[in-house]
């Protein structure tokens, strides 16, 4: 380990000494010019991206002209799509309020193509470089630390076996192997983040690497995550990515342990209301699942039993399902034939999470949450051995 971080902050000393900063904008905003090989006319297009709510909105556009464009624009410095049609060619720039170059080859494209989903068909781009952009510079080395990278072949390893083995049991083995893999990764990633802000804290990038990590590591210790957002100056506390992580805090402190259980009203199976308050007086676990989650399912039969064994001291559940098609809940339940309260989540807007395992922060099923008599969260945690140990205190075995 002291050789993992003795090397990550060799990168981060390189990055602040050598980083090159691109020649700054004297009108303020950005310039840039770029080629593109492979295509010689078409439309360019920058998207910008808000990961809250998951949409998108085109900042600026031109046209391409025997294989150049140039766009000039007023806009805070982010992470954003370069997008050239026709042909959805895609890849993702920096911009900042400097002059900045980009050179971009269509060979060795990725191609995909997800109209039977309903989505588009297009290429990601993958010979693709930025000159001039600092914030690009710090994405790049961070992307490229080979100490993250030698456990791709890990990854694409397990991965493999998750797609071709046929056991759903030994396919979730696969995926619980994969999971600690990305702890031990997530884990080297957020000390690299922490110590690049701590040397860089205006740093837009910072501040995007961390909102980038919490996407796929949801259980960033708050004490960590809430230091280094306070670490923020100047442009980096300007950006969208410091606003967004700042609501993150605030809704992740909403569901700490010792907090009152944001209250929820949901639809039961025969559409009458169900609120979480009207369970005052009783331990209360909530339970967030789905039909089409094995592990889900699979804790059922222990949940039955915790149920037995604790209902008539004051214990009771409320499942909350994931499930946007009631058919496949209703399948469910009749299958599981669970005695507690059922309800299911809803889904107000397109392309998003549930609207209260939002509220709730669940970023991955099964998730529990445990309540005392007050509505107070004893309990947030996935693992249900942390709900079991917890109502043998309150209980007694």
């Amino acid at each position: 380990m002291k050789k993992i971080l003795s090397t990550l902050t060799g990168f981060i000393f390189l990055l602040s000494a050598c980083n090159s900063s691109g020649t700054k904008n004297q009108d303020a905003g950005y310039i840039l010019k770029g080629s593109i090989k492979g295509i010689d006319s078409g439309t360019v297009k920058l998207v910008s991206h808000n990961e809250d709510d998951r949409t998108s909105k085109t900042i600026d556009s031109a046209s391409v002209r025997n294989g150049t464009f140039e766009l000039k624009g007023q806009a805070p410095a982010q992470l954003v799509t370069l997008m050239v049609e026709p042909g959805n060619w895609s890849t993702q720039i920096f911009i900042e309020d400097t002059v900045i170059k980009v050179t971009v080859d269509t060979t060795g494209a990725q191609h995909y193509d997800y109209t039977m989903y309903g989505g588009d068909q297009g290429a990601q781009l993958k010979n693709v470089t930025e000159i001039g952009s600092k914030n690009y510079d710090a994405w790049m080395v961070y992307q490229n630390v080979q100490e993250f990278k030698k456990y791709d072949p890990f990854f694409n390893s397990l991965s493999e076996k998750v797609r071709v083995t046929k056991d759903i049991d030994q396919q979730y083995k696969f995926r619980d192997q994969i999971d600690s893999l990305s702890k031990i990764v997530n884990s080297m990633k957020e000390d690299y983040i922490k110590n690049y802000i701590s040397k860089n804290p205006t740093s837009v990038a910072g501040a995007y690497m961390l909102r980038d990590l919490y996407n796929w590591y949801s259980d960033l210790p708050f004490d960590d995550m809430r230091n280094m957002v306070a670490s923020f100056t100047g442009e980096a506390k300007d950006s969208k990515y410091y606003k967004s992580l700042k609501d993150i805090l605030a809704k992740r402190k909403a569901v700490m342990p010792g907090s009152v259980a944001p209250d929820f009203t949901l639809m039961k199976r025969d559409s009458s209301k169900f609120t979480l308050s009207s369970s005052r007086g009783k331990y209360v676990m909530i339970d967030f699942w789905a039909s089409w989650c094995h592990p889900c399912r699979k804790a059922i039969p222990h949940w039955k039993e915790v149920y037995n064994k604790y209902h008539n001291k004051g214990f009771d559940i409320v499942s909350v399902s994931d499930d946007s098609r009631w058919k496949d809940w209703f399948k469910a339940m009749d299958q599981e034939k669970m005695p507690w309260t059922q309800v299911c989540d809803e889904f107000p807007v397109k392309n998003m999470p549930a609207r209260v395992g939002s509220l709730y922060m669940t970023t991955y099923i099964p998730f529990y949450v445990l309540m005392d008599e007050d509505g107070k969260i004893l309990v947030y945690s996935g693992d249900e051995h942390k709900i079991d140990d917890k109502l043998k205190e309150i209980f007694g075995s």
